[in-house]
């Protein structure tokens, strides 16, 4: 395995435990921004290198969850079922 893919798959790694820390919180606190947009952030970052990586599956799996936090800062109710995805 080559040094850049081990690089992304520890940063990886950390960033979705990062994620999935920020989800429970950002469910509990559905109006805080700074949350939502630090999952944004970290996910948007995934997709790209992603994208740049030659991963499309993984990179698509990242746009969804891209796109489901769009939708939450556009004014969807955040629920638990919502944030579960």
């Amino acid at each position: 395995m080559d040094d850049l893919l081990r690089e992304f798959l520890t940063e990886t790694s950390e960033s979705l435990d990062t994620v999935d820390n920020q989800l429970v919180k950002f469910e509990q606190e559905p109006n805080n921004a700074k949350i939502l947009d630090n999952i944004f952030r970290l996910v948007h970052t995934i997709k790209g290198t992603c994208g740049f990586l030659g991963l499309p599956r993984l990179e698509a799996l990242a746009h969804a969850g891209e796109t489901l936090m769009s939708k939450f800062r556009d004014g969807m109710p955040v629920t638990a079922d919502a944030v579960s995805l």
